[in-house]
């Protein structure tokens, strides 16, 4: 799928969800505004490839070293917004490289729309910032919990 494909999906995910991560506090919950759309493949996790399983591993080590400083509430305007170009970064060298077959796409952009909303609330558009963390490590969840990533490390929360 090309990248404009994918951004414009996720572009259209993102404004349906923004909203209800916007209104979201701190809590760690499995709910979430994409949590319903997301299923298995016939009880099965999605397969993942190389490309999706490294970036969706930086994502959570970025989110794994910020979690005890936001949790303190040590954590600074301009690092929330370091942590969300971080993760925009590995989004979109997701959305360049990942070569997966159409039906694992459509779940995956679920998950990268979920991640696309939190980041925006990390950089100040709409809610607590940290509530923009936890709905990133929500969203990791779901990846967890949907696709299959050996080796994947849960980011403990």
């Amino acid at each position: 799928m090309s990248r404009p494909v994918i951004l414009a999906t996720l572009l259209a995910a993102l404004s349906l969800s923004a909203p209800v991560l916007a209104a979201s506090g701190h809590s760690h919950d499995e709910s979430g505004p994409a949590a319903g759309g997301l299923t298995l493949d016939h009880g099965r996790k999605w397969q993942t490839d190389a490309p999706l399983r490294q970036g969706m591993a930086a994502i959570g080590g970025d989110l794994r070293a910020a979690l005890g400083p936001v949790h303190d509430k040590r954590y600074s305007p301009r690092e929330f917004e370091a942590l969300a170009a971080s993760i925009q970064g590995h989004i979109d060298t997701i959305a360049q490289q990942c070569k997966l077959p159409e039906a694992v796409d459509a779940q995956l952009h679920i998950v990268l729309a979920d991640l696309i909303s939190a980041t925006d609330v990390m950089k100040g558009k709409g809610g607590d910032r940290a509530g923009g963390v936890v709905s990133a490590l929500k969203a990791l969840d779901r990846y967890q919990a949907h696709f299959d990533h050996p080796g994947w490390k849960p980011v403990g929360h």
